[in-house]
């Protein structure tokens, strides 16, 4: 009994010491085995133990990746945080591996699922983000997303939008406040049924959140280059600033669907995501109690509609909105092209950009040249593989610097210039298809929304090109740099005159 109590005080009074020396041991083992994997792996810099390469990124991470091609070629491995990651940094090497189904699954992500345990589709793999994307395409479609019913709603929310441009009269005015609840409004219609008063709660609550994680992507980027039980720790203690904002619109998400199931009949029309969602689960939990198709994964992937679709439309306009601003010339073309195709008397659809190719051209340039996703959130290698002769172990983490796909001088005249005619023909009647363009990304995993946010942009400024003028405040030269978070987002301020035609 003596010695047990006296062994047990030792342990006691040495208990920091044993704990610093389990540390050691961790560390040791995580350094052996992260050289180890290392060396399976393409070449590239090498970064400090635990950090990597992060500390010699600065504040436009896109471009320092793409400036290592010039010393480690196309295909190279950055070290970012505790993982190695290879890094495929042009059009050959991202077309050679998206093409390739090894190259389909996702690692544990933060960035649409931050604090939450469960995943979105965005962040499944294997057949259960077969399953929900399949199903989520299906519900697009049934909802008539691609269709005139869909464009009529845009089209409505685009009037309630210039009823607000109106009332200034022409004076100077922050469009970012009023495009940010407008277009995050057509998400709201597809995931709710219905859209939301610019000052209901809910949508600010929502719109705040948004802006909060795009703000604070640096952060996030960084939770998914941690251990996993650190990156949980910097969310509880608030380090990103969100877990209340976040707390509250999961409370908004789950009210909603209780809402939806509450009033749910098998037997009546899908209005909605969420009544999709609810049939599908339904059929399929007659079949397997233990589906994945779970009242969880459908708060998951609601959110995950919203920030994956708002925040990188609302951006994409506001591009485009600074671009004819910048390039007045531009301005009064696309004014002549949408007189001359669309006219002043109805409102344009869809259909108006197969005539109407120097619009296009210019929305196109702007993908490009502004990639609004400058690295493509990371994917997974499912078993061991290659790309471009190099080899890529089985669950090895791959990133896609889209950034430098859009700039690569390989495949683009002069990239660093915006120039709208590099996607013309030589007389300009006609559009040409380039397939190195992936503002959306490539291959069966880019976004399931893209012909969503393809309407959503074109109409968006079409409709405001042809009721206004555009111009700056007060006529001060814009910059047209960027800031790196969840998108690449405007520097100059959004404050811009919009007056009536003439």
């Amino acid at each position: 009994m003596f010695s047990i109590q006296v062994l047990l005080n030792y342990l006691l009074e040495n208990v920091v010491y044993f704990t610093l020396f389990a540390v050691f041991i961790s560390l040791v083992r995580h350094l052996v085995m992260s050289y180890v994997s290392r060396m399976k792996l393409p070449a590239g810099p090498r970064g400090l133990p635990f950090v990597g390469y992060l500390p010699f990124l600065g504040k436009k991470p896109h471009k320092d990746i793409a400036k290592l091609s010039d010393k480690y070629g196309s295909v190279f491995t950055l070290q970012l945080g505790v993982h190695n990651v290879v890094i495929l940094n042009d059009w050959e090497s991202v077309k050679e591996a998206f093409n390739n189904d090894d190259f389909l699954g996702k690692p544990t992500s933060s960035v649409f699922t931050v604090g939450n345990p469960t995943t979105s589709f965005v962040d499944d793999s294997g057949q259960v983000w077969r399953d929900h994307r399949r199903f989520a395409l299906q519900v697009l479609r049934d909802l008539g997303f691609g269709k005139g019913s869909m464009e009529d709603r845009m089209t409505d929310e685009i009037s309630y939008l210039t009823k607000l441009i109106d009332e200034t009269n022409g004076e100077p005015m922050n469009i970012h406040k009023v495009l940010v609840p407008s277009m995050s409004n057509n998400i709201s219609n597809l995931v709710f049924g219905r859209r939301l008063e610019f000052e209901d709660p809910s949508r600010q609550a929502m719109d705040k959140m948004l802006d909060q994680v795009a703000k604070s992507l640096n952060i996030i980027g960084l939770l998914g280059t941690t251990p996993e039980w650190l990156g949980k720790l910097i969310f509880i203690v608030g380090a990103i600033g969100s877990k209340k904002k976040f707390d509250v619109v999961s409370g908004i998400f789950d009210k909603e669907i209780s809402s939806h199931q509450k009033s749910f009949n098998v037997n009546n029309r899908v209005n909605d995501y969420i009544d999709g969602y609810l049939a599908e689960m339904e059929v399929r939990q007659r079949k397997d109690p233990n589906t994945h198709f779970t009242l969880a994964k459908l708060g998951e992937n609601s959110r995950a509609f919203f920030g994956a679709g708002s925040e990188t439309v609302r951006t994409s306009a506001e591009w485009l909105l600074l671009l004819v601003v910048k390039y007045s010339e531009h301005q009064k073309r696309i004014h002549s092209e949408i007189d001359s195709v669309v006219g002043r008397d109805r409102s344009p659809c869809y259909a108006d950009r197969l005539h109407m190719p120097f619009t296009q051209a210019f929305i196109n340039e702007m993908f490009r040249w502004k990639t609004i996703l400058p690295l493509n959130l990371m994917r997974r290698t499912l078993k061991d593989t290659t790309v471009l002769g190099h080899f890529i172990p089985k669950d090895t983490r791959v990133m896609a610097n889209i950034w430098a796909v859009h700039n690569d001088p390989k495949v683009w005249d002069k990239p660093e210039q915006f120039n709208p005619n590099r996607f013309l023909t030589s007389d300009g009647k006609e559009l040409l298809k380039t397939e190195a363009l992936i503002p959306f990304s490539y291959g069966k995993r880019s976004c399931v929304g893209e012909t969503l946010a393809r309407v959503q942009v074109f109409l968006y400024f079409v409709l405001l090109l042809q009721k206004y003028t555009i111009s700056a405040a007060n006529d001060e030269v814009l910059t047209l740099d960027d800031n790196f978070g969840l998108t690449l987002q405007p520097k100059d301020p959004m404050v811009l005159r919009f007056r009536k035609r003439v």
